[in-house]
């Protein structure tokens, strides 16, 4: 134990007395093929090394395990939880036979107080962790709000679509039936006496079936149907019953219809209510086939202002349509609460990132939803209100509250009260960085058994404000000494992927950023000149030497430029928000280059200098 322990970075430095001493304490653990270490949610009171064998972490998101790392010798496991005392937020188990020591939080915590390089060691090792586990469950948290509105849109599609199937195989068999009735009806002679008041009918019946149907009493309705059903029976006519209900819908009762027949023989009555019947029974389908189109047609309509398609990435943002919008998407979930809309009638609009604020709004009420789960009576209540050069939107909820212990950490990343596979606890992370760092504004939680408000703080125009006070349940400025030492530090800013179109980030951010006082340098082969500045094909075409190699490239194409970005002696590699690339920025860190991935570098301008331009 004590020679493999030496080998272990975490260990390297250690004295060998104490690593002897720490040696005594450890526990040897082996596993079996599938076997369990420690499962998601369970408290953490020991972390492991691993001698041989490998672990795989498994996180729990929804109903599917994602699996997250695969852990192998001499790999450090479950440190975190055990350094914060907190919940393991993944479980672990054994790929094939497995041996492991275990160490108990005491002497971990001695080694770590003891040994410089354990603890930095460790740091790093925590912070490698930190940025791939978070980038996975980010985009498993994205595909988790995809099948939710997924889900949510088929089931509202789902109604009208079957009643449109319905009405066109409904619509069929009774063409076929109008047509008969129609050659019937033009065979008779009628004349001007009896074609009037015929007509008449038939336009009313036109009328009231292109419409919802009046409403009348069951039990009154039901008596005017066994009335004419019984009248018509004793004309002879076949199949009275069918033809009753439909003539109570056109507008006859037995009064009416008696003084219609005298109008006619039998024989042609028959014939005449038939096609009057039938006039009826096609518009009436017609209609219903419209009104199901109509509803898909507004769903649709919803859908594509939810996600704000076809719209440059900043626009004028109607924050009621917008919860609306996110309402009828979560309807389904929705159907057995209450739902209250308390909306200002004078709320103006605001200047965003529509589809993202509506992600705001989904995570918001769906956790509003899963905590009246268990409520006799769940109510939901949307609020919103002007105030000054702000808006505020309130979510609220009459579940059993937040404990006002976890109330500050529920805006950290993986911190979640949901059980295992319920929730990954990035929900309201994700939500606090749009709000706060996309937006410049700020979310609040008050909460107590009864009620829980979410407030949204949203600036009128965040390009003119500077940053709301952060509210005491925020995040700390992760990261923040990182990105103002680069933004003051840093001149020449290589713009990998820049665009001539001005509606697009890739031309409006290194705009700002030139506004500021960055030098630009455009890098795309498929532009001459951007922003007034000629520009290369790739970094390797620039004669000078760069700070910053900005990106708006897709993923996969960033390898590629990390390593252009290294070989050029870029100080560091930024990859605007949306881009995600651990491999490459792993590599990025490994050659000497800071890194900054999935953030805008507008809007960390805005927050960490204030927009201030450079000196």
């Amino acid at each position: 134990m004590y020679d493999f322990l030496r080998k272990v970075p975490l260990f390297t430095d250690l004295p060998d007395q104490d690593l002897a001493r720490l040696c005594e304490m450890m526990e040897e653990v082996h596993l079996s093929p599938g076997q369990e270490l420690f499962a998601e949610g369970s408290r953490g009171d020991r972390a492991y090394i691993i001698q041989t064998g490998e672990l795989e972490v498994i996180k729990a998101s929804g109903r599917r395990p994602i699996l997250l790392s695969v852990r192998g010798a001499g790999d450090v496991i479950g440190e975190m939880a055990l350094l914060e005392d907190a919940p393991r937020n993944a479980s672990v188990r054994a790929r094939g036979e497995v041996q492991l020591y275990a160490i108990n939080a005491e002497p971990f915590e001695q080694l770590l107080m003891t040994s410089p390089t354990a603890s930095r060691v460790m740091l790093n090792t925590v912070l490698a962790r930190y940025r791939s586990t978070t980038s996975m469950l980010r985009q498993s948290e994205k595909m988790a709000q995809l099948g939710t509105l997924t889900a949510g849109v088929a089931h509202e599609l789902n109604n009208p679509a079957a009643a449109v199937k319905r009405g066109a195989e409904q619509l069929n068999q009774a063409l076929a039936d109008y047509g008969n009735a129609a050659v019937n009806f033009a065979k008779l002679s009628l004349n001007d006496e009896q074609r009037i008041p015929v007509e008449e009918y038939a336009n009313k019946a036109r009328m009231i079936a292109s419409k919802p149907l009046e409403y009348m009493d069951p039990l009154e309705r039901s008596d005017q149907e066994f009335a004419l059903e019984s009248w018509l029976e004793e004309f002879s006519v076949v199949e009275a019953w069918q033809f009753a209900p439909t003539l109570v819908s056109i507008g006859f009762n037995l009064e009416s219809l008696k003084d219609f027949s005298t109008l006619f023989p039998a024989e042609q009555l028959l014939v005449i209510l038939e096609w009057l019947c039938m006039t009826f029974n096609i518009h009436n389908l017609l209609a219903e086939i419209g009104q199901g189109s109509s509803r898909i047609s507004e769903i649709v309509k919803a859908l594509k202002s939810y996600t704000y398609l076809d719209m440059a990435p900043i626009q004028e943002v109607d924050i009621h349509q917008g919860l609306d919008n996110t309402l009828l998407i979560l309807r389904a979930k929705l159907a057995k609460y209450k739902v209250v809309r308390e909306y200002a009638s004078d709320l103006p609009s605001v200047q965003g990132y529509g589809s993202e604020l509506n992600q705001v709004w989904t995570n918001l009420i769906d956790n509003a939803a899963d905590a009246i789960e268990n409520q006799p009576r769940g109510q939901i209540t949307i609020r919103t209100c002007p105030n000054g050069d702000v808006i505020w939107v309130e979510i609220e909820d009459n579940g059993p509250g937040i404990p006002e212990d976890i109330q500050p950490r529920i805006f950290d990343p993986f911190f979640t009260t949901k059980p295992p596979g319920k929730g990954t606890g990035l929900g309201l992370e994700i939500s606090y960085n749009i709000i706060v760092n996309k937006h410049l504004g700020d979310i609040k939680v008050f909460s107590q058994p009864g009620r829980t408000v979410f407030r949204v703080i949203l600036p009128l125009n965040f390009d003119s404000q500077t940053v709301v006070q952060p509210s005491i349940a925020a995040l700390p400025d992760r990261g923040a000494s990182l990105e103002t030492k680069i933004l003051e530090n840093s001149h020449r800013i290589a713009v990998v992927g820049i665009s001539a179109r001005a509606d697009r980030p890739a031309y409006s951010v290194p705009a700002y950023l030139q506004e500021k006082g960055y030098q630009i340098i455009p890098v795309n082969p498929n532009l001459k000149e951007v922003l007034g500045e000629k520009a290369y094909p790739d970094l390797l075409s620039i004669p000078e030497k760069v700070d910053v190699v900005q990106i708006f490239r897709r993923s996969e194409d960033v390898p590629q430029i990390v390593e252009q970005a290294i070989q050029v002696g870029a100080k560091v590699v930024w990859m605007q928000e949306g881009i995600v690339n651990e491999q490459a920025a792993e590599r990025a860190r490994q050659a000497g280059l800071e890194v900054v991935m999935d953030e805008c570098m507008r809007s960390a301008h805005r927050r960490y200098l204030k927009g201030t331009p450079r000196g």
